[in-house]
C-alpha cells in the first residue's frame, strides 16, 4: 500500500466520537470532516498525488457535552448535519434549507435522497426528505426505547441497516420499509455499518465484524462470515472504533479499521483477508472513509493519511477486458485470470472469491514497452490451495496468504500428481526441479538430455506434461497426444524421513 500523511491546520482535530469523523459522497472523491471545534470541513482528496484541498467549510461553535455527526446524499448532494438536538440541512452549496429541532441528541446520522436516519438514545428515527426544500418529516420511529448508535443507507437507496447499542441489527426495504433480515451479534456496541453492491457489513467497537449476503432470487439475506480481528496482544484499555468502508469500483472489497492503528483489506465474497498494514502504535485512528480511489483515514491528532491500493487500481482499471480468461479447469472448480487477479469458481457448488496477485504487474507483457519472455500459469492443486508460476518463481496461495520459491532451472511448466499433490514438478529450461509443495523447497534437481530440453514440440499446444507415482518415485512424461516422448522417475516423498 501506499500511505501518504496529510498534515492538517492547527485547530481541526477531528471530532471524538465512536463513528467515523469522516464521510463520504460515494463514487466521488468528495469527503467531509467533523471537527472538535464544531466545524465541517468539505475537501476533495486527489489520489495523483495524495493530496487534500479544502472546498468549504460550515462553523457551527463549540460541541461540549452534546453530539456532533454528519452524512452526505449521494444523490442530491445535500449535507445533514446534527449538532446537539438541533438537524440542519444543506445544499450542495453549504447553504443551510431547513432545521429541525431533535428530541434527542443524535449519534449518528444516515442520508440517502429522500431518505434521512438519525440514531439516537431512543431509537433510530428515519424522516422522509423533500428533494427541492430539504425539509424532514418523521415517517417511522424503529427501536423505542432501546440506544441506536449506528445506521446506514446502500448506496442505490434499496436498502438500510440499523444497529442498537446492545447487538442487534435489522436491514430494510428501503422502497416498503419492511424489514427483511434481524440478528443479533455477538459483541454489543456497532460502531459502523456498510453496504456494498449484495453485502452488509457491521463492524463492532471490540472488532467484531459480520459479512451479510443479500440474494436477488429470494430477496433475502443471510450471514456470510463473523469473526473478530482484534489481537491478542491488544491492550485493554483505550481503542478507537473499529470501522468499515467499501470502495466504490470494487463491491465485494472491503476495509476494516481497529485495535486503533490496524487495517486489513477483506474480500466480503469468500471472508478472506487479503491484505493487512500495521500503523505504528501511537496513532488512534477515529474516521475512515472510501472515496472513488483511496482510502482516506484520520487520527485523533488531527493527521490525515491518503491510503492508495495497488490491487484496487489494477482491479478498477480492468474496464478494457470485455470478460475474465478461463486459465484452469479441473474437479475442484475453475479459475479465471482478470489481469492482477485470480477468480476461483468452486464446483459444484459455484461459490467464487477473488485472490489478488501483487506479483503480477498490473499491464501485460506485450503492453509493455520493453517485454519480457515471462509466462503465467495458474493451478488449483488442492482445495485449499492453488499455484501460480510466473518468471523463474512459484507461488503458492494457501490460508489466504502467498508464499513463493525461487526455481535455479527457471520455470517452462509445472505438473504434480492429482488428488494427493505433495510435490510440484517444475519443467525448467534445461532440466527438472521437485518442489515440495508444503514448504517451497528444492528437493531435487535432475539434468535433461539436450534433444528434450530443446524439443520443439515442447512448446506445442499438444505437448503435456503427466506425473504419477510409483511406490517410492514420482515418474515424469513428456506427451504429445498419446505418444509418450520422454519418461524420467525422480524422488518423491517417500524417499524423505524428515516427512
Amino acid at each position: 500500500m501506499d500511505v501518504r500523511r496529510v498534515a492538517l491546520p492547527t485547530g481541526l482535530v477531528p471530532y471524538s466520537s465512536w463513528n467515523s469523523s469522516l464521510c463520504g459522497m460515494f463514487g466521488s472523491s468528495r469527503c467531509a470532516m467533523a471537527c472538535e471545534n464544531g466545524a465541517v470541513i468539505s475537501m476533495d482528496a486527489c489520489d495523483s498525488d495524495g493530496q487534500v484541498q479544502f472546498v468549504n467549510e460550515i462553523h457551527l461553535g463549540p460541541v461540549g457535552l452534546e453530539r456532533f455527526c454528519h452524512a452526505w446524499s449521494t444523490p442530491t448532494h445535500a449535507l445533514a448535519v446534527a449538532h446537539g438536538d438541533t438537524l440542519s440541512l444543506y445544499d450542495d452549496k453549504f447553504d443551510r434549507q431547513f432545521e429541525l429541532q431533535l428530541p434527542f441528541f443524535a449519534k449518528h446520522v444516515a442520508f440517502h435522497g429522500t431518505k434521512l436516519i438519525v440514531s439516537t438514545s431512543n431509537g433510530a428515527y428515519l424522516y422522509h426528505v423533500c428533494q427541492k426544500s430539504l425539509q424532514c418529516t418523521l415517517s417511522e420511529h424503529m427501536y423505542r426505547d432501546v440506544p441506536v448508535g449506528v445506521s446506514a443507507i446502500s448506496p442505490c437507496g434499496a436498502h438500510f441497516g440499523i444497529a442498537a447499542i446492545d447487538g442487534r441489527v435489522t436491514l430494510w426495504d428501503g422502497e416498503t420499509i419492511n424489514r427483511e433480515f434481524s440478528t443479533t451479534l455477538s459483541s454489543s456496541r456497532p460502531t459502523s455499518v456498510a453496504f456494498s453492491g449484495e453485502y452488509a457489513v457491521v463492524a463492532c467497537k471490540d472488532g467484531h465484524v459480520a459479512i451479510f449476503q443479500h440474494e436477488k432470487e429470494t430477496k433475502a439475506w443471510s450471514s456470510s462470515f463473523c469473526w473478530n480481528f482484534r489481537p491478542d496482544t491488544a491492550a485493554s484499555g483505550y481503542l478507537s472504533s473499529t470501522l468499515v468502508a467499501f470502495w466504490p469500483a470494487l463491491p465485494s472489497f472491503f476495509c476494516v479499521v481497529h485495535s486503533s492503528f490496524l487495517i486489513e483489506i477483506v474480500d466480503a465474497s469468500s471472508g478472506r483477508r487479503v491484505h493487512h498494514v500495521a500503523f505504528p502504535s501511537h496513532v488512534h485512528f477515529m474516521g475512515l472513509v472510501a472515496l472513488d480511489d483511496i482510502l482516506l483515514a484520520q487520527d485523533s491528532q488531527g493527521n490525515l493519511y491518503s491510503i492508495a491500493w495497488a490491487f484496487h487500481r489494477a482491479i478498477a482499471g480492468r474496464k478494457d477486458v470485455p470478460q475474465a480468461i478461463a486459465v484452469h479447469t479441473s474437479e475442484l472448480g475453475t479459475l479465471y485470470l482478470e489481469r492482477q487477479v485470480l477468480r476461483r469458481v468452486a464446483r459444484p457448488s459455484q461459490v467464487s472469491d477473488v485472490i489478488p496477485m501483487p506479483f503480477v504487474p498490473p499491464r501485460p507483457d506485450k503492453d509493455l514497452k520493453h517485454p519480457t519472455r515471462r509466462t503465467l500459469s495458474a493451478h488449483w492443486i488442492l482445495p485449499d490451495c492453488v499455484c501460480v508460476t510466473y518468471g523463474d518463481a512459484v507461488y503458492r496461495y494457501c490460508r489466504g496468504k502467498w508464499d513463493a520459491a525461487v526455481v535455479p532451472t527457471g520455470v517452462r511448466r509445472i505438473a504434480y500428481t492429482p488428488h494427493d499433490a505433495a510435490e510440484v514438478v517444475v519443467w525448467g529450461h534445461d532440466k527438472l526441479a521437485v518442489l515440495s509443495l508444503d514448504t517451497l523447497e528444492t528437493l531435487s534437481v535432475h539434468a535433461m538430455p539436450a534433444d528434450v530440453a530443446q524439443r520443439d514440440a515442447f512448446d506445442a499446444l499438444s505437448a503435456t506434461i503427466h506425473v504419477h507415482r510409483e511406490e517410492s518415485a514420482l515418474v515424469v512424461r513428456l506427451m504429445d497426444h498419446d505418444v509418450e516422448l520422454w519418461r524420467h522417475r525422480v524422488l518423491g516423498r517417500a524417499m524423505f524421513p524428515s516427512e
